[in-house]
């Protein structure tokens, strides 16, 4: 992996490139926050010049400039607003994007401990809330520290003893944050994992939904959705409440300012220390304080839903592949299809080794049919094959290559993979097919699913390949879902096949399409299949019968039929009756 590669996202990173444009939104702001210091000057004048000294003459220019302030503020505001929104859509659009990116790159092992409803959750739900960062409320944290600034400067002059009591004012807003924000925090992280959970759990249900309903759970699953909402709403109503609780003391603290300060200031006209005019100034810059100190309370739940965003995402971003290339890695030509398991050692969890000690050569051209009890190691030696995990001990050789000296995306490439439950997308039939092979022209799309024995039903449905899968009330069988993926398997024209469980949920008539299908495909490449099917094992150049990840026996049907008391024939005469090796394939 070079160092680019291996270099992980920062919150600065994603900042960079907006830089130059942040800049500007905050020397906008700057403009802003002078304009907003100029309306309390020019009233000043209004009453103490025009009215109380009878200085006529200055009305039309302060009212020529009152408006200008106005007119300046309401444009400078407008380009701001499109500003932060366009910076705040493209800042999200980057993190999504790199993050889906580098979610693509995990291995299996890291999407077994994580639901993809957790993922989701994540990608899209924390992304957005980051996308606050950039915002017309953080913006404008710029403009009150420079307003807030300006406004203490301006009160010492005019009144020290009444700007020490507006500073102790503010003081109490920071006491009133000390207090609330430990437990704002602990909330907001505690039901951002508990919407975790139920995003997760709410996933598996619905891709269960079947089992649902075959076992008619529908209430319990309800009750199951029920206390896992509840749960989530117990954290967001704890969150939302010391929330409000710091926000009504930020809005109490204000009014009790304005109160103390105006009464204050009305008992230094009444003593002759201030005019009139001084007083209403002081009070308009006492507000430009007050006023972002409650603001503030408003941005603090925004900062702490932020931060924890934050660190959720940058926890995925730390998250490393444990399958990468290998320095030097080799991109081959295309496989002709020699496999060899070479003392083959694997375990998920150290201690507990799931493959031990396999090993099995394949010529080219060869169709070998993995069969055991259900944890025997079937699905894991096609893992191991294509490189999803690194075996612990051993190795895996294609045309003597090692798989793990070779580039993933060459290796990967080069299978084609059918698997038990038909995987579609919600795009056109064409692109479904065309998933394996990109630059597949449509004559070879439809000669697949001629193939795959599917072109005939893609043929009648409203937009033939152009339709959409998922839409227009397309509604197709297990069987015709299968086929597609098998037309995508013979596009993509693979130098090695693997099929898992490809007919285990089909009708007699379906299984026969695409057994026929799947013969056509198999001719002349090597395959591995993972069946329970007795027609299917049949025809086996290879059987392998696994038991506790080792090779309990292994032929041709004929030559394991012809083992006396052997575990495959015992098999094959239990279940001959049935087609199918019932839940032990």
């Amino acid at each position: 992996m070079t160092a680019a590669a291996e270099q992980r996202p920062t919150l600065a990173g994603f900042f960079r490139p907006y830089v130059g444009n942040l800049v500007a939104l905050m020397a906008l702001t700057v403009v802003l926050s002078v304009l907003a210091m100029l309306p309390p000057l020019l009233v000043r004048e209004v009453i103490d010049g025009v009215v109380t000294e009878g200085r006529h003459d200055l009305l039309t220019a302060l009212t020529v400039a009152m408006i200008a302030v106005h007119v300046a503020t309401a444009a400078c505001q407008y380009v701001q607003t499109r500003g932060i929104a366009y910076l705040g859509q493209r800042f999200v659009f980057d993190i999504r994007v790199t993050l889906f990116n580098h979610l693509l790159g995990l291995s299996l092992r890291f999407f077994g401990k994580n639901s993809a409803g957790k993922l989701v959750n994540r990608l899209m739900g924390d992304s957005g809330t980051v996308q606050q960062v950039i915002t017309g409320q953080t913006i404008t944290l710029v403009s009150d520290l420079a307003c807030a600034s300006f406004a203490i400067c301006a009160t010492f002059l005019l009144n020290w003893r009444m700007a020490l009591l507006l500073l102790l004012a503010v003081a109490g807003f920071v006491i009133n944050y000390r207090l609330t924000i430990r437990r704002i925090t602990r909330a907001t992280r505690g039901y951002s994992t508990a919407m975790d959970r139920l995003s997760g759990g709410i996933q598996n249900r619905l891709l269960a939904s079947v089992a649902v309903k075959s076992f008619g759970t529908e209430g319990r699953e309800q009750e199951t959705f029920q206390a896992a909402s509840l749960s989530s709403l117990a954290l967001s109503t704890e969150a939302a409440v010391a929330s409000t609780r710091f926000s009504m003391n930020s809005h109490l603290l204000q009014q009790v300012g304005r109160s103390v300060l105006y009464f204050a200031g009305c008992a230094f006209v009444l003593r002759d220390e201030m005019t009139y005019g001084d007083v209403v100034a002081f009070t308009s810059y006492a507000f430009q304080l007050l006023g972002p100190a409650v603001r503030f309370t408003e941005v603090v739940r925004m900062v702490q839903d932020v931060r924890i965003a934050v660190e959720r995402l940058f926890e995925l971003f730390r998250q490393r592949p444990e399958i990468t290339p290998r320095p030097g890695a080799v991109r081959p030509p295309r496989f002709a299809g020699d496999v060899s398991f070479q003392a083959v050692v694997f375990e998920y969890e150290p201690g507990t080794p799931v493959i031990r000690n396999f090993s099995l050569d394949v010529r080219r051209g060869q169709r070998v049919a993995l069969i055991g009890p259900t944890g025997c190691g079937k699905s894991t030696l096609l893992n191991l094959l294509m490189r999803f995990y690194d075996v612990g001990d051993g190795a895996i050789r294609i045309d003597g290559h090692d798989v793990r000296a070779l580039e993933l995306d060459a290796l990967r490439r080069q299978f084609g993979i059918v698997l038990q439950e038909p995987l579609l997308f919600d795009v056109s039939v064409a692109e479904n097919i065309r998933y394996g092979r990109a630059d597949a022209t449509r004559a070879e799309i439809e000669a697949a699913a001629k193939a795959a024995e599917i072109h005939d039903f893609i043929s009648r449905l409203p937009q033939g390949y152009d339709t959409v899968l998922g839409s227009e009330g397309v509604d197709m069988s297990v069987g015709q879902r299968q086929r597609i993926t098998i037309a995508r398997a013979i596009a993509a024209d693979p130098a090695i096949l693997i099929m898992d469980e490809a007919t285990s949920a089909l009708d007699s008539e379906s299984e026969a399409a695409i057994q026929r299908a799947m013969e056509r495909m198999l001719k002349g490449r090597t395959s591995f299949i993972v069946a329970h099917r007795l027609s299917t094992i049949r025809g086996a150049d290879i059987i392998v019968l696994l038991e506790h990840g080792q090779i309990r026996e292994m032929g041709r049907h004929d030559e394991l039929m012809a083992l006396p008391n052997g575990g495959y024939r015992e098999l094959y005469e239990k279940f001959m009756g049935k087609g199918v090796i019932g839940g032990e394939a």
